[in-house]
């Protein structure tokens, strides 16, 4: 039952509706526009399109002229005039250098806002967000942790006479370690140390240093290009998630350099550290090993979008699922 007097919860009511604005006069802006109800029930009020590309405002026949507010160069001013407190971002992807001064214009003036991909709505048919909350409540993180905990001991246990074959194989095939571990960014930015089967000869990256794996690299040894096609040199990772440093589905953690790498050049990359990295997750069980940028943006619109959904049982089962598939078909690179 609400409280107050009846121009209290009127007054209540319409400050929780946030001005909002679609920054990007382009088509994918239009999308968004087009697209605009779904964020009605977010309790967002549309004003209008900030145009990023200075002196370059166009009229449309769907929208008019009237609903463009002004140029980004003026954002402090439009903020402070139209009281705006929400953005859609609507910036092609791949200009880095803008949606980085777009995002920095909105930390500035207390704007909170998220990025929509026109590849992602097409796809999956929503947004990706820019500002990450984790809505899971005390009773839902210990529920995952127990079947964590109760999963990776089951896989531990009947993978037990592989982890023997595999270990004698790796030694029979090439010196060195069974088993490496190697330094990788965690949830928050924590680091943390993998464990894997080795699939390359030792120190292979000693003159090369940090390098994505290739199609037939050199590198990697027979064993070991066999264990990566199945993925079976993952599951030593199991111990990782009974550890707790990684849950059995999320974003695959990434080693230091190559994240600091990433986030330079992909917007909105860090926020996959917001998540447990997992054993497997839905871009691994779509895409293949990364080798190129391009294969790094592909995957973060897949972490990004298991983020939304992450608390569906069903949907975590079906990755589950098609991971078992994966190694049966050896489908991995």
């Amino acid at each position: 039952m609400a409280v107050g007097t009846k121009e209290q919860i009127i007054s209540r009511e319409k400050n929780s509706v946030k001005n909002a604005v679609i920054i990007g006069l382009n088509r994918l802006g239009y999308l968004a526009y087009e697209r605009w109800k779904q964020y009605a029930g977010r309790n967002l009020r549309f004003l209008g399109f900030i145009n990023v590309f200075e002196g370059t405002v166009r009229k449309d026949e769907s929208i008019g002229r009237e609903n463009v507010l002004g140029d980004l160069r003026d954002f402090d001013k439009l903020v402070k005039k139209h009281n705006i407190k929400y953005a859609i971002i609507a910036v092609d992807i791949d200009d880095v250098s803008l949606i980085h001064k777009v995002i920095a214009e909105c930390n500035k003036n207390g704007v909170e806002y998220e990025l929509v991909s026109e590849l992602n709505d097409v796809i999956y048919g929503h947004t990706i967000q820019q500002i990450f909350k984790d809505l899971q409540r005390p009773i839902e993180i210990s529920f995952r942790r127990f079947f964590d905990i109760i999963f990776a001991l089951i896989l531990l246990i009947v993978f037990l006479p592989t982890w023997l074959i595999i270990g004698l194989l790796i030694k029979l095939d090439s010196e060195g370690p069974v088993l490496y571990s190697q330094e990788r960014v965690g949830k928050d930015g924590r680091i943390f140390r993998i464990f894997k089967f080795r699939t390359m000869f030792t120190d292979a990256e000693k003159r090369t240093g940090p390098t994505l794996a290739t199609k037939d690299d050199p590198r990697i040894t027979k064993v070991g290009r066999f264990l990566r096609k199945t993925r079976l040199d993952e599951i030593p990772q199991l111990l990782n998630v009974l550890i707790g440093d990684m849950t059995l589905i999320g974003p695959r953690p990434e080693r230091p350099y190559f994240v600091e790498k990433y986030s330079q050049e992909i917007p909105m990359y860090k926020n996959r550290l917001k998540m447990k990295p997992g054993l497997t997750g839905l871009a691994q069980v779509n895409t293949g090993y990364d080798n190129s940028i391009d294969d790094v943006r592909e995957k973060l619109k897949y972490d990004l979008y298991y983020y939304e959904r992450r608390k569906s049982l069903l949907f975590n089962l079906k990755i589950l699922w098609k991971t078992f598939i994966v190694v049966m078909t050896a489908q991995g690179q």
